[in-house]
Order: C-alpha cells, then structure tokens, then sequence
C-alpha cells in the first residue's frame, strides 16, 4: 500500500501506470490535502531540478587515475601445501579407526550357532523377467554411453590443456 506522498512523488516522475495517473490526478483535483501536498512536492522538485551536481576537475580524476596504475596489482597465492602435514593427518585418522576395530573385534565374541541367515524370500520365487525388459536395458546402455563420453570427454580436454 503506497503513501499519499509515494503516489504523488510517482506521479511527478512519471513513474506511475495510466490508471494510478488518473487516479492521482482526480484525488488532487478533490481532495485539498492532496491538492496541497502536491503543490509542496511539486515546489521541492522544481528547486531539486535547479541544483547543479558537482563533478570533480579533470585534474582530480586524472590524478586518482594515475594513483590507481601505480597500485601493486594482488598477486595470487602460489603456496605449496607441506605433503607431510596431509599425511600426518591421515595416518592418524587411519590409527584411530583402526584402533577402534581393534578394540571391537577384541570384545566380541564370534559364536554363529544360532544365527539364522533367513532373508524372508526365496530367490526362486523372484520373476527377473518383468524388472529386465529390452527397454530396462537400452536405458541402462545409454546412460552407459553417456557416462563414457563425459569421460573421454573431460580426458581429452586435460590431455589438450
């Protein structure tokens, strides 16, 4: 919802559609608020317009210029990573999580006696037919094709570069 002041501001700049226009236009021809406002409005963008905008010399803007080209340009980051801090992280990862199947396989006890290996179905009773069918495969096959195009793909363009 626009302000009084907003649709008058629009309506001077010429910002507003045909319909707010007339709208904007019969409420300053009714209404005396509106009517004044407009009036105040109208005087302060009339005294907006006679303002001349101050630009800086041609020296001045010269003289940043030539400030700007004698600046050191930033120059990337061209550290080497130290190799042996990336594998002292890992051999250390790779400790811990051996040590914790160390600790679980020392705890456990390996007794399958009563282990029943039941998965609810029996693979025989599974109709393979209706899941492999030649458009099962064809799709299957395209996006094979697919993949290794990206492949040879991105392999040719490192080989180029």
């Amino acid at each position: 919802m626009m302000t009084m002041e907003e649709e008058i501001w629009d309506y001077i700049d010429g910002n507003s559609s045909p319909e707010q226009a007339l709208s904007v236009q019969a409420k300053i021809a009714g209404d005396p608020a509106y009517g004044s406002l407009y009036e105040e409005l109208l005087a302060i963008n009339a005294q907006m317009n006679e303002l001349e905008l101050e630009e800086p010399s041609m020296s001045f803007t010269r003289n940043v210029m030539e400030q700007v080209k004698l600046e050191i340009a930033p120059v990337s980051m061209k550290t080497k990573v130290d190799t042996r801090i990336i594998y002292s992280i890992a051999a250390f990862f790779i400790c811990f999580i051996l040590a914790i199947l160390g600790y679980i396989l020392s705890n456990s006890t390996f007794d399958f006696t009563n282990v029943k290996f039941d998965m609810g179905f029996q693979m025989e009773h599974i109709d393979f037919g209706k899941y492999v069918t030649p458009t099962s495969i064809k799709i299957f096959l395209f996006v094979d094709l697919l993949l290794a195009l990206a492949f040879i793909d991105s392999y040719l363009r490192r080989r180029r570069a």
